[in-house]
Order: C-alpha cells, then structure tokens, then sequence
C-alpha cells in the first residue's frame, strides 16, 4: 500500500482549463503545495475567454451546467466558495424547431409541457420523467472510479451496485431501442431535437449511444444551467485565488525521477512528488519521457476523435435576445460541419459609447475536413461557412447583417494553434467508449494522475467535475 501523501510534497498540475484549475483549487484547499502550469496567456482552456478588436468574447459556450444543489459542479463551486456571482438561466435554453420554439427549463413539469406542446405525443410524460429522474440519480452519485490495478477494479466495479441494478438496462440497451418502449412513432423533428442534445452533450449520434447516453443528453438542463455575471475569464480567474500559477509557461517535458518527476520547460527543470496531467493528452502525449508511461498513455489513442468543432464569434448591434442560450436546429447540416444544429449565446457588452450583444455560435465539424488544407482552400472554407452561420443567425432572430458589425470563424486549426488540441470535445460517449475503456484519473504510476476531457468522466462542466471530484475526494486512494 502507499502512504498517505504528505502536505509537504509538491504537486504539479499540467494545463490550466476547467479541470486543472479545478483539481488544483481543491487540493489546495486541503493544504497541498500545488503549481499549476499552463501555456497560454489566460487560464480556462476552452471555457476562457479572449480579446480581440477591442471586445471580449468567450471561447466556447458560456453555459456552466450542473448548478443544482447535490450537481457536482454545485458541490465544488461550494467548497471553492468563489465572489463571482452566477446566475441560474430560466429558461435553459431555448430550442428553435422547424416545428415551433422549445423553452427547456430545469422544471420537470414544464418541460413536459412544453415538449406536449411543440411534439405532441402519448409516450411524452412517461419518457421524459425518466429523462429527468436518471438525471439526478446518475449525475449526482459520488463515483469511486480507479482502474489502476485489479483490486481498485473490482472496488470500482462494486461501488456501483446501486446504479447498475436500477439503470443496467439502459446502459445496455441501444438509444434507438430505448425510445421504441416509449413512443409507438417519432416524428423527424422530435428526432433531430433529441438527437441535438445528445450531439452537444455526449459528442455522439443517438444511432451510437445506449439508452442512459440519451437520457442523461437530454436531462442536461434539468441540472440547472447559469453563467457568471463578470464574465467567464473573471470567474476562473477566482477559482484559481488560492493556489499558485503560471501563465505563458509550457511544459515541454515531464520524466520520471527519485519517486517523483521532473517537469521541464521554458522555466528550466523542476521536480514534484506528484504530476495531475490536466491537458488534452491524447494530443500532447509526446512530452512524456519516461517509456512505460508514454506506452501507457498511447494504448489509449484509438479513442482520440475526429470531433471538432466551429466557432463564429459576432458583435452584435440593436438587438437584445429574450434568452441567453438558444439551441437552433436545422434541416440538414451546414456545408464543412457534422451536425444539424447551431448553439448560440449571447453576452451584454458595453464599449464606452453603447450596449452591444456577444455572439458565440458552434456546431460539430470533423477535424479532417479542416486538417492539412493549402491557405486558399482553407480561408474559402472559412469565409462561405462563416456567411452561411450568419444567415442562419440572423434568420432566427429577425436581424440583419448590416447589424453583426464585427465577426470571425474558428475552426479545428484555430484551436490547435492557440489551446494546442484540435478536438474539443474529449472522448465522445459512445457504446464503443465505455467508461471502463477510457482513462481513470488514477495510472498504475505513483504519484501520476489524469483530469479533464480526455479521462473519466468525459467532457463539460459535469463530467469534468465529476473526474475531478473522484481525484480529489480519492486522493489517498492507491495501489
């Protein structure tokens, strides 16, 4: 067995998004010596923010979901006790259907209504009170997931009993053979609005997720979705108060040495009891040293995904939108992307001079439709896609485009330029991606962890968190 870890021993957090930030707020909480390094100039990775011709825009969507009391995110934000004030959205998000407009709520009972009202069908309440109780029953159970050894399987695999007695079926199940015990017919529509959470949620399609994959897509907003009033750069810059950190500081190499490891990079070389890899590393695995480390890491490649996504940033002028989310799905795919639907959110800036609205509209795209193209090939892509996100835009809202006085488009190489990955959805959850087939936060190496995106418990503000709080609330745990 390995002893407790001692409070005198340094730890080294790699990467500087969510999970890091996170990890390292936490255990700095519990008296830990933690350093968190991270390569860019602000921390939050893809839930940062940025400047650019004078204005702030956030990287990604601004939602922070899982807000409810007993929510994981809930439970870490308690225990950080940030000044940063959130706001609970209601509604959620609002959904734009060809069949009608969907305000999704954390209320069961208005949900129910709302989707009877734009989807009307017999099979609704039953499916959707099911929807919202594995919601609960799923993301709020306090996971012990270490596949570091056999023993820590089986403990692992035992400390589920509860879930997998009540919700084995639906892990088994194909989504699509879920939904026939629950709707005789499923109108196109009904089928693309679900099909855009899962999208959103889990990465996926619902013809490659099993049935608790749907569920738990859907119930996204029964777990209370809210963002910070400062901003979301001001907002994990408090997280991170009580802990020291690095910007503008890369870590180029990490190996193994005296029952610890050695970090090196442009701040020379520095050694710590214990590393938390908190960066997309199936992307950035190379900067591991040791070999049976990195042969462990790259066992996990064939999860890496192809998944990406595109980002229209926009300033818009003489408009204030009813809601802050808004999720508009479409009849087919936009040209260049993967997926039916456009998610945008929209934040109040003042310049000086006038109130404007911030614009972050996203949709899937494959990073081999972006990846290796000549520069005029790429920028054509860039220019006809972004004119095409506009007219959706301002088709949905009733604007014009003399009124978007400003935008811009990321894509999957914009990414990988400034946060260094080019998938920015971690490991799509999939029946091939079982949770047992991905990372656990604990590695067979002492003293080596796994957070974030790329490790259990998969991508967003829920899944992370729940990743870091089974690092966190474990952290004696070991082999």
């Amino acid at each position: 067995m390995w002893s407790m870890p001692k409070k005198n021993e340094k730890i080294a957090v790699i990467g500087g998004g969510i999970a890091g930030v996170c990890t390292a707020a936490l255990l700095s909480l519990k008296g830990f010596q933690v350093h968190l390094y991270e390569r860019s100039n602000r921390l939050g990775g893809c839930s940062g923010s940025f400047r650019r011709n004078g204005y702030e825009f956030n990287i990604g969507a601004t939602t922070i979901a899982g807000l409810k009391e007993g929510f994981p995110v809930q439970k870490i934000l308690s225990k950080i006790q940030t000044k940063q004030k959130i706001v609970n959205q209601e509604p959620s998000i609002i959904v734009l259907t060809p069949k009608g407009l969907i305000k999704r709520s954390s209320s069961l009972e208005e949900t129910i209504e709302e989707i009877q009202r734009v989807f009307p069908n017999k099979g609704n309440e039953k499916f959707w009170r099911k929807v919202y109780s594995t919601t609960h029953d799923i993301l709020m159970f306090e996971y012990y997931n270490n596949l570091s050894s056999m023993k820590e399987c089986l403990k692992s695999f035992f400390s589920l009993k509860e879930l997998i007695i009540k919700h084995g079926y639906s892990f088994l199940t194909p989504a699509q053979e879920g939904l026939k015990k629950y709707f005789q017919y499923l109108d196109n529509d009904y089928y693309d609005f679900m099909e855009s959470h899962v999208k959103i949620v889990a990465q996926s399609t619902i013809r490659e997720v099993n049935f608790l994959t749907l569920l738990l897509s859907l119930g996204y907003p029964f777990t209370g979705i809210g963002y910070p009033v400062d901003g979301m750069d001001n907002f994990i810059n408090e997280l991170a108060k009580n802990f020291s950190y690095h910007l503008n500081t890369e870590v180029t190499s990490i190996s193994t040495k005296n029952n610890g490891y050695l970090i090196k990079g442009v701040f020379g070389e520095e050694f710590y009891n214990r590393v938390i890899l908190a960066l997309p590393f199936l992307e950035n695995f190379s900067i591991i040293e040791d070999i049976k480390l990195k042969k462990y890491l790259e066992r996990y490649q064939i999860l890496k995904s192809d998944q990406s996504a595109i980002v229209l940033y926009g300033v818009i002028k003489n408009f204030s939108p009813e809601g802050k989310f808004y999720l508009k799905v479409l009849k087919k795919p936009l040209l260049f992307t993967d997926s039916k639907y456009l998610f945008c959110s929209f934040n109040n800036f003042f310049n000086g001079k006038e109130n404007l609205t911030i614009l972050t509209a996203s949709c899937h795209t494959k990073i081999s439709k972006w990846k290796d193209l000549i520069p005029e090939i790429y920028n054509i892509k860039k220019i006809t896609l972004g004119e095409m996100i506009k007219e959706q835009i301002t088709e949905a809202f009733g604007i014009n485009k003399t009124q978007i006085i400003d935008s811009f488009i990321a894509t999957p190489e914009t990414f990988y330029k400034y946060l260094r990955r080019r998938s920015v959805g971690g490991i799509p959850i999939t029946r091939k991606n079982a949770f047992w087939k991905i990372p656990s936060n604990f590695t067979p190496f002492k003293g080596f962890y796994l957070v974030g995106d790329s490790s259990f418990c998969y991508q967003g503000w829920i899944g992370v968190s729940i990743g870091v709080r089974n690092l966190v609330e474990n952290f004696h745990e070991k082999i």
